[in-house]
């Protein structure tokens, strides 16, 4: 049956239907169960339109005794029915209609009236943000004069890494180039952003674009896989790092790539880092049978996977440096100032596998020297102590010339295991190198050091006093030596290293010695700055000296902040200063600064110091409360407990953000702010 056929006997049967609802009375109550309402429907616009024409015409024809008898039913009829407005029918298109049948005037001659009520903006409908969005995107193309060039974009993106604005840079790539302009980008373009991701250590958007790039089928060169490594190497997570980079490298095996310098490089800073020193050392071994050049910038990698090792760096350092001079490549300063690294941060591990490792390093040489002099007996028995020419005369095209009396010179009884003929000299035993200063002796103290770098002829710079400065030992004479060590070698002390003079002072309790360095950077025409103030806060013992330095502070324009107050306050517990720890906490207050974990963390370990000296009846009181007794403690202790309590109500805690949280804006602000530009009608809204 054709469509026409069935839209006709629907239309009879509507009709018939209605006819016999107006003319029988009380019979619609019967008709409930039908699907086709009496009291309320709707129908499309070109269904109802055809419905009503046709019966519009059989009306003309045989319909008079149904109007009128249509007629009296609703005048006289007490239980008549009474048709209200229809409710509108919401059709999902472009533009919603709204469709109804009006039957208000209850005119018997006219079946409804057919119209369209009104137009609703597909705007005023509440959807999905992502559907508004891809409107937008159907809706505006881009002119071609809107659209810029790629190298427009790039200098766009340089200038936003130039003032580490990785966001903004990230944005012209993800928002203004593929969103709004709609411009395909070039592989530079992700270079750039990808390597300062891995500058900073952004590696989930790094690998991010990584994948946008295999998927636009963009080449990627071997920058892209450096800047991957090096992403993974600054990584926040080492662990998330280190399988990732992984990955990376199975991808670089399975697709056939083969590794240049710098991504070797990266990659041995990547899984050095991230503490797989077994592939790091590994990769140097690659490099060497792919016969790729080793220089000093790879030893530098490797020593900076050693320091990773805190247990056992300082062994790995020593062996990475015998394994340079065998490669015959120069150090240079930076190779001294990780070696020094290693000597403050590492140490030996086990003790037995590092004295191996040292007879191992002593005795090659004692063996290649009794060799070398058999194949040269015409040296005479006075000369035993020149260096052998045959193993180290490539050090000569290297290093300085070293005068043969400067040869043939007496080995001094301390050790140095960095010296080309290295020695132990009078160490007894390896057990006790526990401290850094005991590991700068075995390398030939601060001036075996800094002589062994005279040789080679590097310069040291302030990194290098800096580093030494926390490996000598903690004593006046000991930093007096190494300043007049910066003196010889024309290198001026800068803020930060007279603030670690303060630190050493006062963490050996000598604060006046600590304060006296105020005058030293005050005749290096220094100025001091809010670091030198946390330190010198180290030395605050009492309230007196804490507001003493909150005026200072003031007066050179700094603010109190809450490393500064933990300083103070780590004091006032060591001390058990009551009465100091509650001026501190309120000066939090006052100064309105929110305190971090470590300052709350130093409140509750004080809490559970004072309760266990309480408990234990047989504990011996601090000293600033032995006089006035356990008493004046325990009511000391009670105040403060209660102070506490409405303390913590008071403060806002300072929250650790994540570490990528400042790499990344407000989208859904951007996003707001360019349909609000581009709809003319939102605006109006806005008026």
């Amino acid at each position: 049956m054709s469509s026409g056929r069935v839209l006709c006997c629907l239309g009879r049967w509507h009709k018939h239907f209605i006819a016999e609802v107006f003319s029988i009375p009380n019979r619609y109550k019967q008709h409930t169960n039908y699907m086709l309402s009496t009291r309320n429907f709707s129908l499309s616009t070109s269904s109802t339109t055809h419905l009503f024409s046709m019966l519009h015409r059989e009306d003309n024809n045989n319909n008079k005794t149904f109007k009128t008898e249509k007629s009296n039913n609703c005048k006289n009829n007490q239980e008549g029915m009474c048709f209200s407005q229809p409710q509108s029918t919401q059709i999902s298109t472009k533009r919603r209609l709204e469709t109804g049948i009006d039957f208000s005037q209850n005119d018997p001659n006219t079946f409804g009236n057919l119209r369209c009520t009104k137009e609703t903006p597909l705007e005023a409908i509440e959807g999905d943000e992502g559907d508004r969005e891809e409107e937008m995107y159907l809706e505006y193309v881009p002119t071609r004069s809107q659209q810029l060039s790629n190298k427009q974009y790039a200098a766009m993106i340089k200038d936003f890494i130039s003032n580490k604005k990785l966001a903004d840079a990230i944005d012209i790539l993800e928002t203004r180039m593929l969103k709004d302009d709609r411009v395909k980008p070039e592989h530079y373009i992700y270079n750039l952003i990808i390597g300062e991701c891995g500058r900073l250590g952004y590696t989930k958007k790094a690998f991010q674009l990584y994948n946008q790039m295999k998927k636009r089928a963009l080449k990627v060169t071997a920058s892209i896989y450096t800047g991957l490594f090096n992403a993974c190497a600054n990584s926040p997570w080492s662990d998330d790092g280190l399988k990732r980079a992984h990955h990376l490298r199975m991808l670089m095996f399975e697709k056939g790539y083969e590794p240049n310098v710098s991504n070797y490089h990266a990659m041995i800073k990547a899984f050095g880092r991230c503490g797989d020193l077994s592939t790091a050392f590994t990769l140097v071994d690659e490099m060497t049978e792919k016969k790729v050049a080793i220089s000093d910038e790879t030893f530098n990698f490797l020593l900076q996977a050693c320091i990773t090792d805190k247990d056992a760096g300082f062994r790995h350092a020593l062996l990475v440096w015998r394994k340079m001079l065998q490669k015959k490549v120069k150090p240079n300063i930076f190779t001294y100032n990780l070696l020094l690294r290693s000597i403050r941060d590492c140490g030996l591990g086990d003790i037995d596998v590092a004295q191996d490792v040292f007879h191992r390093i002593t005795g090659e040489y004692k063996i290649h020297e009794c060799k070398v002099f058999k194949a040269r007996p015409l040296l005479s028995a006075g000369n035993e102590d020149l260096v052998p020419q045959s193993r180290y005369s490539a050090w000569e095209n290297i290093t300085e010339e070293v005068s043969l009396h400067e040869v043939t010179t007496h080995v001094e009884d301390r050790p140095n295991l960095l010296a080309v003929r290295p020695h132990f000299g009078n160490i007894i035993a390896l057990s006790e190198v526990k401290k850094p200063e005991d590991r700068l002796i075995l390398v030939g103290g601060c001036s075996g050091l800094l002589e062994q770098m005279n040789k080679y002829g590097v310069k040291p710079d302030i990194r290098t006093f800096t580093q030494l400065l926390d490996t000598i030992p903690s004593t006046k004479s000991a930093e007096q030596a190494l300043l007049l060590a910066m003196e010889k070698a024309d290198v001026r002390p800068d803020i930060d290293f007279y603030n670690m003079l303060i630190k050493k002072r006062s963490m050996r309790f000598d604060y006046k010695n600590a304060h006296d360095v105020l005058k030293l950077i005050k005749s290096s025409n220094l100025y001091p700055d809010i670091v030198t103030f946390g330190v010198l806060a180290l030395g605050c013992q009492t309230k007196q000296e804490a507001q003493c330095l909150l005026t200072d502070m003031r007066d050179a324009g700094f603010r109190m902040n809450a490393e500064i107050l933990g300083a103070m306050l780590k004091q006032g517990c060591c001390h058990f200063n009551f009465e100091y720890i509650l001026t501190i906490m309120e000066t939090a207050l006052q100064e309105e600064v929110r305190p971090n974990e470590k300052f709350l963390e130093h409140l509750e370990n004080f809490l559970k110091e004072c309760q266990k000296k309480i408990r234990n009846k047989g504990t011996e009181l601090p000293q600033i409360h032995k006089t006035a007794g356990r008493n004046y403690f325990q009511k000391s202790f009670q105040k403060f407990c209660s102070r506490y309590t409405s303390w913590l109500e008071e403060i806002i805690p300072e929250k650790l953000g994540h570490p990528w949280e400042q790499f990344q804006k407000n989208y859904s602000q951007i996003r707001a702010l360019k349909r609000r530009q581009m709809d003319p009608e939102m605006k109006q809204n806005e008026k």
